[in-house]
């Protein structure tokens, strides 16, 4: 059976991308405390129980909201480094166990294009775009694809905390066409879509899933 890692797998959209796949592929969903993508020695630890690898999904990442005369620069660093550097360790270091048409997904954010009191975030998800498309030319030499996915608002806990009221909610989603939130069922179908055969021919793509949010 295919094997796929997804990182920051047990909550979430990760959680919801491992449900997803779970029927079709062998999947590895760690937690931050079994995997943590701040630490290089974490991630060879946990990929030594890893075969051959036909997916990487990075979807380790976490949130930091403050306007920016109270945006810690050390908060900002640390989002910095778990969500993009951390992305780029994983990528980096399971590359080995990757080989010919196996796919790499990195969970972005349309938080890319700006977020106000967020900017460590925005920069972050910014900075996934970049080396994706970086990424991408080197990857296709070796028969790997690379795309990042793109989610508006997705509904997780993440979102509740941040929105906790239904007019809060209705704000959030009111710029989208569709005015609705994604599910995270919506993002794993996208992404058991992105790693198929079905989508040997993507790469180097952002793929938004907003509900029409950036048009």
């Amino acid at each position: 059976m295919k094997e796929v890692l997804i990182t920051g797998g047990s909550r979430g959209i990760g959680k919801a991308i491992a449900n997803q796949l779970s029927t079709g592929y062998k999947v590895y969903a760690p937690s931050s405390k079994e995997l943590d993508v701040r630490d290089s020695a974490s991630i060879d630890s946990y990929l030594k129980q890893c075969g051959s690898l036909h997916a990487l999904v990075c979807n380790a990442g976490i949130y930091y909201e403050n306007p920016i005369a109270k945006h810690d620069a050390d908060e900002f660093s640390k989002v910095l480094d778990l969500n993009l550097t951390g992305a780029f360790r994983s990528v980096q270091q399971a590359l080995p166990l990757l080989s010919s048409g196996s796919h790499i997904i990195l969970m972005g954010s349309v938080s890319a294009y700006g977020n106000a009191g967020a900017p460590a975030y925005a920069a972050s998800k910014a900075g996934m775009t970049a080396m994706m498309k970086s990424l991408a030319p080197e990857l296709a030499q070796l028969g790997i694809t690379i795309n990042l996915v793109s989610p508006g608002w997705v509904r997780t806990d993440m979102a509740q905390t941040l929105l906790p009221s239904e007019q809060a909610q209705t704000m959030a989603t009111a710029g989208s066409l569709l005015k609705r939130f994604i599910e995270p069922q919506e993002v794993a179908e996208l992404v058991e879509f992105l790693i198929s055969d079905k989508a040997n021919a993507i790469s180097g793509e952002v793929i938004n899933i907003d509900a029409g949010l950036m048009v």
